[in-house]
């Protein structure tokens, strides 16, 4: 490709260490001014102010790799040498100036040797902007990319608009833009010609768009805490999240630091901010499925019911009282094992509401067998026939009813046997007889009538002391058995003294009481009548 003079007149110039090679310096910038175009429109100014850019960078220790009015091959030379040497330093700055065009979508730089300036001259004759990002993404947090626009349009019909279009950024990448004088005086007035912080130059630019990671110790000023903007073209938002930060750094309240991760949730104090949020967080202990179910605050009425239904489904809880022990706990176990649920032995809502829902729907199918049954048996009234269902249904639909209608056959049954018993008495109608008919009806019909017969029959009651003494050593009452009728007695209403094994005078006293008001023989001592009458009560 043929070059004109002017291009070598202008051609790229590296620093006296660049070109010696083994650059040590701490800071490395690359710096592209491209104004005096072949076929495009002029930008001198751009061409004139590079001489003073790369001097302001040398002033403050970068070492400038550089170059003004660059062919396309010289622009990828530069580049090159950059890109070789920028792992080695410690911040990297890359400054563009010139032709910036885009389609929307890709940036080109373009170089000066341009043919034409159409779509296809840019794709196929220009390097991207995103070739430069991609050099600046090798040192995340330590690299700046400041783009200079010139202020010519590209030709209307050119498919081409003039500036940045949509820049993938890499993380840890600042990426300012502006017009091409606007970036050069920041640059050499205020970041290199100041000791004011990046934050403080760039708190408002009004006339650039600031976007990607801001780190103000990427050696254009002392170190300061880096930040990362929400969005392209806010700087204002930097600001804020410093402001934020330090607002939540001193306060080190959860509220602060939760607001903070709320507006920048991806900023550079993110972690921080997490970090002491996780550690001002207390421990959530789960808790245990006794404290679970405590905290149902159970009725007694509730643990019946619960007791009720695990019972109607088959699991055995010892009882149904409202305690819910150790039985009811292997069976509540077993249910939940049944269920798949882990067996711990403690229910929990969702538990007990399906509990409760298994034992309605096992209670209508019991109630509707219950009732079948009681058709085929109760319900005809006859006496084998209720306490046929009462066996099977203890419990059941129709268990009050059966037993009510039992106890009316038992009672025609007690009155009849009552009536035999007073026809043989009076048939004998002696003392004795009588006496045998308040031993087995002590509450008899005719209980009445038989003690008035006994005391006009035996008005002495056969008080003979040595015969009724001699007739309860017959029985033999070992000390057991003495225990009882003493109990027995009190249990009656007849004080016997103090109940020990041994009959005293006030025992005998009782004793006698005790056979008087139940028609016996009152002699004071025990007889077989007299323990028949005390054991039925």
């Amino acid at each position: 490709m043929q070059v004109r003079f002017k291009h070598l007149a202008t051609a790229l110039t590296l620093s006296m260490a660049a070109m010696a090679g083994g650059v040590s310096a701490a800071d490395l910038a690359l710096i592209i001014s491209n104004g005096d175009y072949d076929n495009l429109s002029d930008q001198r100014k751009i061409s004139r102010k590079h001489a003073g850019l790369v001097q302001a960078f040398k002033d403050q220790g970068f070492e400038v790799i550089e170059g003004s009015d660059l062919t396309r091959l010289q622009m990828l030379a530069l580049t090159k040498r950059a890109s070789s040497i920028s792992e080695a330093v410690d911040n990297f700055v890359i400054v563009l100036s010139g032709n910036i065009v885009n389609d929307g979508q890709q940036t080109w730089v373009l170089p000066v040797d341009m043919a034409g300036g159409s779509l296809l001259d840019a794709a196929f004759g220009a390097p991207t902007l995103d070739t430069f990002l991609a050099m600046a993404g090798a040192k995340p947090g330590h690299a700046s990319v400041f783009v200079g626009i010139s202020d010519v349009d590209p030709a209307r019909n050119s498919g081409l608009k003039l500036g940045i279009g949509d820049a993938a950024i890499p993380q840890g990448v600042l990426l300012v833009s502006g017009q091409a004088s606007d970036i050069e005086d920041l640059l050499s007035d205020d970041l290199l010609g100041s000791n004011r912080t990046m934050s403080e130059l760039l708190a408002n630019p009004s006339r650039m768009d600031v976007a990607g990671y801001v780190s103000p110790d990427s050696g254009l000023s002392g170190p300061s805490a880096p930040s990362e903007t929400s969005a392209p073209g806010n700087w204002v938002d930097f600001v804020a999240e410093q402001t934020l930060w330090a607002v939540a750094d001193k306060s080190n309240n959860p509220d602060d630091l939760e607001e903070y991760l709320r507006r920048f949730p991806n900023g550079i104090f993110a972690q921080a901010a997490r970090a002491r949020l996780e550690d001002a967080t207390p421990v959530i202990v789960a808790p245990t499925p006794k404290e679970i179910e405590a905290a149902l605050h159970l009725s007694r009425d509730a643990r019946r019911v619960i007791q009720s239904n695990l019972t109607l489904l088959g699991f055995d809880t010892r009882g149904v009282d409202g305690i819910l022990g150790r039985g009811s706990r292997a069976a509540i176990s077993s249910w939940q094992r049944s269920q798949g649920f882990e067996a711990t032995g403690y229910l929990t809502n969702t538990q007990i509401a399906r509990l409760n829902q298994q034992g309605d729907t096992e209670r209508l199918i019991q109630e509707a067998a219950d009732r079948r049954f009681w058709n085929a048996t109760g319900a005809s009234g006859n006496k084998a026939d209720l306490e046929l269902y009462l066996q099977r249904y203890p419990a059941g639909v129709f268990a009050d009813e059966a037993r009510e209608r039992l106890a009316v056959y038992e009672a025609e049954d007690h009155t009849r046997q009552d009536s035999a018993a007073w026809t043989t008495a009076i048939a004998v109608n002696t003392a004795a007889g009588y006496r045998a008919y308040l031993v087995d009806f002590p509450e008899g019909i005719y209980a009445t009538v038989a003690k008035q017969r006994i005391e006009a029959l035996d008005p002495a009651g056969r008080n003979d002391a040595s015969v009724a003494k001699a007739a309860e050593d017959r029985l033999n009452l070992n000390v057991a058995t003495r225990l009882l009728i003493e109990n027995r007695l009190n249990s009656a209403g007849f004080n016997p003294g103090l109940v020990d094994g041994r009959f005293d005078d006030r025992t005998r006293r009782a004793i006698q009481k005790y056979q008087k008001n139940r028609g016996l023989n009152q002699t004071g001592y025990i007889d077989s009548a007299t323990v028949r009458a005390l054991l039925r009560g």
